[in-house]
């Protein structure tokens, strides 16, 4: 007999293409579109909402001032530079639509036109990502190595990187980077993810995984992701 998260993990390694037309997973599909559409929209569009421009009064604050000039974010602020295009935009339109709650990001994304969050997600997804964050929770980094790379299947818990990729450096658009990130904001979204408050992962795979943590979990895994390198670009071809 194969338990549901198992099962979950299978179904996701083995048969991404056949779950992509499932009506089940509307969170899957809506990166890939995001993605598609932000191919067709110059990144540049982006520049007066990252560094502002005051001539457009209706808008809200620079994405940089909280983000950082070079997308790095800080703290329970996430890094934005390296993540995929369509899940940047998908965020985006989730803040926008109440999907995902949090007051300043859902201020700012309902000043956004769907021309704008495709532009921010392309400029984002097009910058490489800076050095790896500082572990900074006390968490137990052997305990976080294990959970990465391995699972703990003593609670039905999957390894983070089954479906985030081996590196951590996210898979397609749907599943985000999640090595070199910001420990604070991965560990602020894994509560969140237990608590109910954010609920937009494809099949409900987070809250299922987050619902296995103990807080002590959560602190080790975001530092141990936090010490690995982030999302490199392969030197272009000659």
């Amino acid at each position: 007999m194969i338990y549901r998260p198992i099962a979950l993990v299978i179904a996701l390694v083995l048969a991404p293409p056949v779950l992509a037309q499932d009506a089940a997973l509307p969170e899957w599909r809506a990166a890939d579109d995001y993605a598609a559409a932000a191919a067709n929209v110059d990144p540049a569009l982006a520049m007066p909402l990252i560094n502002g421009d005051p001539e457009a009064t209706d808008k809200a604050w620079a994405c940089a001032s909280c983000h950082g000039d070079a997308g790095q974010g800080a703290e329970t602020i996430p890094r934005l530079s390296g993540l995929s295009v369509g899940y940047i935009v998908k965020q985006l339109h989730d803040y926008k639509t109440g999907v995902r709650q949090n007051n300043n990001m859902q201020y700012v994304a309902r000043t956004l036109t769907d021309e704008q969050m495709a532009a921010l997600g392309a400029y984002y997804g097009a910058l490489d990502a800076p050095p790896a964050a500082t572990p900074s929770l006390g968490g137990d980094l052997e305990r976080g190595r294990m959970l990465a790379l391995e699972g703990d299947w003593n609670v039905d818990l999957p390894s983070c990187f089954t479906c985030h990729g081996p590196s951590g450096w996210g898979v397609g658009q749907a599943f985000p980077a999640i090595a070199g990130q910001n420990p604070s904001y991965i560990h602020a979204q894994l509560a969140a993810w237990k608590a109910g408050s954010r609920a937009n992962a494809p099949l409900g795979l987070m809250q299922s995984v987050a619902a296995a943590l103990s807080d002590d979990d959560m602190r080790a895994v975001s530092d141990y992701l936090a010490s690995l390198p982030p999302p490199q670009r392969l030197p272009a071809s000659r």
